[in-house]
């Protein structure tokens, strides 16, 4: 049976259960999704089918209507993805959906970024505070992962004693990359390379907005994964694609 038939009499949406959730669920993962097919829609779930509905030209509602459903139909019988095609991890593409995303001037808070960081931290009150953790701690809670007990400490996420993270060999499409600086630390996610050679990361409070910025290697005291969750293929600086400011794959590195 389609998915098309599964939503005739009704779209599939967070708090869902049943075969057709199961059904929409095995078409994700069948393009590289990290869904096993439970039956249940929780925020993993949701999640995935946003970043699947903004790569295909859909609204990002999360909820599986007819059109969405066409549109697994039709993966279902495309060839499928080369490896490099393969989606990012659900938490950089939380991140990389929100480009730009960025605080409000002077004393005003920019009311969407308060809200998001508050679903990870419930004490959160305004921009001004630091947030590079906070913006982490949400992108990893919305793609189904554990952020640390210390949701707005950047330094938390090298903690791989008490916290739920493994430290990675070098860098990773999707690591969290961690780097001290006076007063505290800063926190993002890698998302490639640039063409100098530099990580290209996508996080938050980076010129106090959500963006791709580069950084040296060496600017950080570690990589690491949440851990749990499967671990990248291959690591290291040179496996890394080159990506532009949006966090896009360049298509000739010339």
């Amino acid at each position: 049976m389609t998915i098309v038939a599964l939503v005739a009499s009704g779209p599939l949406r967070m708090g869902a259960t049943g075969p057709a959730v199961k059904t929409m669920q095995l078409a994700l993962k069948g393009r590289g999704y990290p869904l096993t097919g439970t039956g249940y829609f929780g925020g993993q779930t949701d999640t995935a089918v946003e970043d699947f509905q903004r790569k295909q030209g859909l609204p990002a509602t999360g909820v599986v209507d007819k059109a969405t459903a066409a549109a697994l139909d039709g993966m279902a019988t495309a060839p499928p993805p080369v490896a490099s095609a393969a989606p990012a991890p659900l938490w950089l593409a939380v991140s990389l959906a929100h480009l730009g995303l960025k605080e409000a001037p002077g004393s005003a808070n920019n009311k969407e970024l308060v809200a998001d960081i508050k679903t990870v931290a419930k004490d959160y009150q305004n921009d001004a505070t630091p947030w590079c953790a906070g913006w982490v701690s949400f992108c990893l809670a919305k793609a189904g992962e554990k952020p640390t007990s210390q949701p707005l400490w950047a330094l938390s996420y090298s903690d791989t004693k008490n916290q739920p993270v493994v430290k990675l060999a070098g860098p990773a499409v999707g690591a969290i990359a961690v780097k001290t600086r006076n007063g505290g630390g800063h926190v993002t996610f890698v998302a490639g390379r640039t063409k100098g050679g530099a990580l290209a990361c996508c996080g938050g409070n980076q010129n106090d907005e959500v963006n791709v910025s580069p950084y040296g290697e060496s600017a950080f005291v570690g990589f690491y994964w949440p851990k749990g969750a499967a671990l990248p293929a291959k690591v290291g600086l040179k496996n890394l694609p080159v990506v532009t400011t949006s966090g896009k794959p360049v298509s000739s590195e010339a």
